[in-house]
């Protein structure tokens, strides 16, 4: 099989710890392991001068096509001080310049099926204006309006009109994908989008190799934090519930990996709180996947109090290396994380239960082992990038037999 992957994120120089980039950077190793053909169509802003398009053969199986969209210079000087018209408009060309490249590809390439994300919409024009010569099956995450609506104040109508259009996108669509039960049903409850019309195929992930010959600090609990830091992320939560833990827990520190535009949470950290609670908070910024999963092999416990996730691939990613994670008890991140099975789950904007479930990983190391060893039993039994692979090739099928 040829499969054709399109998406707005995918693992470069710039992109990296982005959900939707590794989702597509891991099914495609894991498709061609299982001997397919895969063809990456990524249509992205552009990084500036000198970012060109590129077209590379990344193994004899797989190959990756960049296409860098900016806007013409008449038009940012135009609305040089209007960000919302500028991001329209550049979103705008992104699917333009999809519509125009796809069907060129399929035919180059052979496409048997494509999938793509909803984030970005690329594929709106070419699912809503003319009937595509190959099946196309959208992987819906959180939507635009979502993140929107539910986690920022942004006040544009040009922004909504995007969110919009990719829920018109997404009804057009005939084939729909998601990774969890309770995203599916929060599609239905939001936009009317019938949850019987999404086929779940979680995420997955290459299983790490859990070194025996590592030991962690025994003097030490380490508590790492993945995420951007935005409210949506629930970075404010877990900000709040650190110096109740640390007034405790002489023994315990933080490391917060992430983005912190102008380092803006911490700095407001810094200056609320004592210089023995803020040195025992290590706040790393970003980091690549290499840096990322040292710190995920390094920790004791692993937090991430997102408001809302359609799936949470930063828990799998923890539990994967024997980690026991905590949560919160909203979204998809309930599909993941088994209370007291592989985890703990603390309740929706609640600090107090939030303390609550930090203070028990961290007084009993059994538990901690107990919810790991689960945890990297989770992870083989049904989030493995084989597995990830094989459930999307089954369905890959089913949809080519139903279009045909």
């Amino acid at each position: 099989m040829t499969i054709g992957l399109v998406t707005p994120y995918y693992p470069d120089k710039q992109t990296f710890n982005s959900g939707i980039a590794n989702h597509f950077s891991i099914l495609a190793n894991a498709l061609a392991q299982q001997g397919h053909r895969v063809v990456i169509l990524h249509i992205r802003s552009s990084y500036g001068d000198g970012d060109n398009i590129q077209h590379q053969q990344i193994n004899p199986l797989i190959t990756l096509l960049t296409y860098p969209i900016t806007l013409p210079p008449y038009l940012k000087k135009l609305f040089r001080n209007k960000w919302a018209v500028l991001d329209f408009l550049l979103k705008l060309r992104c699917m333009l310049v999809t519509y125009k490249k796809l069907n060129r590809v399929i035919k180059q390439y052979g496409l048997d099926v494509i999938e793509t994300t909803n984030y970005y919409s690329l594929c709106y024009f070419n699912l809503l204006t003319r009937k595509p010569s190959i099946p196309v099956i959208v992987r819906v995450s959180t939507t635009f309006l979502q993140i929107m609506e539910e986690y920022y104040p942004f006040k544009s109508r040009l922004q909504k009109r995007l969110g919009y259009m990719e829920i018109a996108m997404l009804k057009k669509s005939n084939y729909l994908v998601t990774h969890t039960y309770h995203h599916a049903a929060e599609m239905e409850r939001l936009y009317g989008i019938n949850t019987n019309k999404f086929h779940i195929i979680p995420h997955g992930i290459p299983l790490p190799i859990l070194s025996s010959s590592k030991t962690l600090n025994k003097d030490q609990v380490e508590v790492l934090f993945v995420g951007r830091f935005e409210y949506r992320k629930g970075i404010d939560l877990l900000l709040a519930a650190i110096p109740q833990v640390l007034e405790k827990y002489e023994k315990v520190v933080f490391k917060l990996i992430g983005i912190d535009n102008e380092n803006s949470y911490e700095k407001a950290f810094r200056n609320l709180h004592p210089v023995d609670i803020t040195t025992k908070v290590i706040f790393c910024g970003s980091t690549n996947q290499e840096d990322t999963n040292k710190a995920y092999a390094g920790c004791n416990i692993f937090v991430a109090p997102s408001r809302y996730e359609s799936f949470g691939l930063i828990y799998i990613e923890a539990m994967g290396y024997g980690k026991p994670v905590i949560g919160l008890k909203a979204g998809g991140t309930m599909d993941i994380i088994k209370d007291k099975y592989n985890g703990l789950l603390a309740e929706p904007e609640n600090v107090s239960s939030l303390v609550h479930q930090l203070f028990a990983l961290i007084e009993d190391p059994d538990l901690r082992k107990e919810l790991g060893t689960n945890a990297r039993k989770t992870v083989e039994d049904k989030f493995s990038d084989e597995q990830l692979a094989s459930n999307s090739l089954t369905y890959y099928q089913e949809v080519i037999n139903k279009f045909n």
